[in-house]
C-alpha cells in the first residue's frame, strides 16, 4: 500500500514536507499539497546529518521503548508517545491530516507485528501557541482495553536542564526504513532555550512526533523538523506547553 511519510513542519521552517513511499521506494513529492503551500528553501523532509548514527529497535517491548507507536492514517504515517491512559503526544500537522482517522500500534515492530493491536482515534486537541504540538484520544480497543493498560505511558523529564553537549537520542519510525519499524538516532544537543532544543541526531519522513529522550530515557521533547546537513529541532516539554499537555492528558 502506497502511504505518505510525513515529516516535520515548524513554523521556523514554515513547511510541512511530504513523501510517497510504498514500502523501500521513496520518491520526493510536489510541493502542491495544502500543508507545502508556504515551502522554505531550506526544509527538507530528508534530515540526514554527518554523523547518521540510526540504528533498528528490534525489542520494542521493553523500557521506555515501549512509549513510542507508529501513527496510521491510511495514506500518511508518522510517530506518537504514549503520555497517559489514552493519549499520546504527537505534531499538529500530523491530526491535520488524521481527518480523525488515526489509528496507533504501540510498539509496533514492523508492518505485520503489532503486539497490542491498534488503537482507534477518539478526539484530538491542538496547542494552540506556536509549538507544533497536539494531544490525540483513543478509543477502548476490542478488549476493553485503554491504552495505558496495554504500555506504561512515558516519564516525562525536565528539558531545562538538557545542556548543549548533552547526548539525546530521538526514537520514532522514519520513512526512509521498512514500514512500521522503529529506529533510534543517537546525537546532541547543539541548543536548548524555552521554546526550542536543535540536536545533530539523523531523522527522516515519519519522524514527527518522535521522542526526544535524555540518558535517563525521560522524554524531554518532542521533535518536529529540521535543515538538511544542520540541525533537527524539537519543542521542550516545558511552560505552557507541559501545562498544555498536563491539561489535556486521559
Amino acid at each position: 500500500m502506497s502511504k505518505k511519510v510525513i515529516t516535520s513542519l515548524a513554523t521556523v521552517l514554515a513547511i510541512t514536507s511530504i513523501i510517497n513511499v510504498s514500502h523501500h521506494n521513496i520518491k520526493a513529492a510536489t510541493n502542491n499539497d495544502t500543508q507545502n503551500t508556504q515551502q522554505s528553501e531550506q526544509t527538507s523532509f530528508r534530515v540526514i546529518l554527518p554523523n547518521d548514527d540510526r540504528h533498528q529497535i528490534s525489542n520494542t517491548t521493553s523500557g521506555h521503548y515501549q512509549s513510542l507507536g507508529f501513527v496510521d492514517m491510511g495514506k500518511n504515517i508518522a510517530t506518537g508517545v504514549v503520555i497517559g491512559k489514552n493519549t499520546i503526544l504527537t505534531n499538529k500537522h500530523v491530526t491535520d491530516l488524521s481527518d480523525g482517522k488515526m489509528k496507533f500500534a504501540p510498539s509496533a515492530s514492523d508492518e505485520s507485528t503489532y503486539p497490542y493491536g491498534e488503537f482507534e482515534e477518539k478526539s484530538s486537541e491542538q496547542y494552540d501557541g506556536d509549538a507544533d504540538l497536539a494531544v490525540v484520544h483513543f478509543k477502548t480497543n476490542d478488549k476493553g482495553q485503554h491504552l495505558g493498560d496495554v504500555v506504561d505511558p512515558v516519564t516525562i523529564g525536565d528539558p531545562t536542564q538538557g545542556q548543549k553537549g548533552d547526548n539525546i537520542t530521538v526514537t520514532g519510525y522514519p520513512g526512509d526504513k521498512p514500514m512500521a519499524t522503529m529506529w533510534e538516532s543517537k546525537g546532541r544537543i547543539l541548543s536548548n532555550s524555552a521554546s526550542s532544543m536543535t540536536y545533530d541526531a539523523s531523522t527522516y519522513g515519519g519522524n514527527s512526533g518522535s521522542g526526544v529522550f535524555n540518558e535517563n530515557n525521560e522524554l524531554i521533547a518532542l521533535h518536529y523538523g529540521g535543515v538538511e546537513n544542520e540541525s533537527n529541532n524539537a519543542i521542550p516539554l516545558t511552560g505552557d506547553v507541559l501545562k498544555f499537555i498536563n491539561d489535556n492528558n486521559s
